[in-house]
């Protein structure tokens, strides 16, 4: 009980919470616009971001109202579709990286198509390069969601820096984090104009200064501990790890000071992604030594950001057990279900859509290993064994 390895997580230093400068002279802007391009618009989540491009996108075509995203992926993605006021069209991914499958996007669109939402699960890239081509030659927006993929990229593109705008996230566990915070990276020019008007109107300052903020960071890096994080793991109204469907989230700009902690740990990202990179490295090739199967296929060009490591078990029992005896181990779930089985959001699906059994079976398998630097050598070889114990088939 004593000793329970955070899922995720990542490294800073106290001057970082309570005295943070940057020293490039870059502001988190122009750090994220030297990656992916673009306009910079920094906010106070990714769902925030996401909205800002996806009410922009609505307001440069009103006549379009669905947008296409894969029906297993983060709920704040649905999240800020509702809150923009479209449809959500679920779509089926690909069981090697988890992000939706070209084929079916190509076949989901329609005259009612407004964009296409592509997201990176775990810092794995997708197949965007061709989703890409596809949304030109259909001439409908196309967001690259990489809010869990900076410092990943395919065939030397950053994620981000696909179609015609990117989104960021930077909350807790994220590869850079500012506690919260996030980014929408635009480059289409119409777009960007109407995004201005947008986030100087409606998208309030948050308070400069926020202790709150302040003591929450440093609660997150003294807990950050295999020794003391059993206790907000076992206070259920932490809710640490959970997902929720709520498209009533606040929309405002992050901060000045937050803005500084986003840039001063841009200059670890390298360091951060290659640690991550190394660690998942490690568990492939445990895993392939005991002849596990389950692993997600990285395609050629791609290099990953392992924000976590994902499996997929042979079937939810066996998953049951493994989350139960490896829960001080930093084994953990994701997302609850897929998103088309959401109840509140039922009003706001298309009428009409395939069956996406493949999200259906990701959401009922899948488990994430811990990526973060404090995993050691001997926690993988725990972890592994966790998982072989069970005598599972993975699949």
């Amino acid at each position: 009980m004593f000793s329970s390895l955070p899922p995720t997580g990542v490294p800073f230093s106290w001057k970082y919470i309570f005295s943070p400068k940057t020293h490039n002279k870059m502001s988190l802007g122009d750090c994220l616009r030297s990656l992916v391009g673009g306009e910079p618009f920094i906010t106070c989540s990714g769902k925030a971001a996401l909205y800002l491009i996806l009410i922009s996108a609505f307001l440069k075509e009103p006549l379009r109202n669905e947008v296409i995203i894969p029906d297993y992926t983060c709920w704040s993605v649905p999240s800020a579709v509702v809150k923009a006021g479209l449809k959500v069209r679920p779509v089926d991914i690909d069981m090697d990286n988890f992000g939706l499958l070209p084929e079916l996007v190509e076949s989901a669109i329609n005259k009612n198509t407004l964009a296409v939402v592509m997201t990176h699960l775990f810092g794995i890239p997708g197949q965007i390069d061709i989703i890409e081509e596809i949304c030109r030659r259909h001439n409908i927006f196309l967001i690259d969601d990489a809010a869990q993929s900076l410092g990943a990229s395919l065939n030397s593109r950053p994620l981000g820096s696909f179609g015609d705008a990117g989104i960021f996230s930077f909350g807790r566990g994220k590869n850079i984090t500012t506690q919260n915070g996030g980014a929408a990276l635009i480059r289409n020019d119409s777009l960007i104009e109407i995004a201005k008007g947008i986030y100087q109107n409606d998208f309030p300052m948050a308070a400069n200064f926020n202790p709150i903020g302040d003591i929450m960071l440093a609660a997150y890096k003294i807990l950050f501990s295999r020794y003391l994080y059993w206790i907000p793991n076992n206070l259920p109204f932490l809710k640490l790890g959970v997902t929720e469907y709520n498209p009533n989230f606040c929309i405002e700009k992050m901060p000045p000071r937050n803005r500084i902690r986003g840039a001063m740990m841009f200059e670890w990202l390298d360091k951060i992604t290659h640690d991550r990179n190394e660690i998942a490295s490690a568990y492939r090739e445990l895993f392939e030594k005991n002849r596990f199967k389950g692993i997600s296929i990285i395609q050629d060009g791609s290099s990953p950001a392992y924000l976590r490591f994902p499996i997929c078990l042979g079937n939810k029992n066996n998953r049951r057990y493994i989350l139960k005896k490896g829960r001080d181990f930093g084994i953990s779930s994701m997302y609850p279900n897929t998103v088309s089985s959401i109840d509140c959001l039922k009003p706001y699906l298309v009428s009409e859509f395939p069956q996406c059994l493949t999200a259906k079976r990701v959401s009922e398998t899948l488990i994430t290993l811990p990526t973060h630097y404090c995993i050691t050598n001997i926690d993988m070889e725990n972890i592994v064994n966790i998982i072989s114990s069970g005598k599972i088939n993975l699949c």
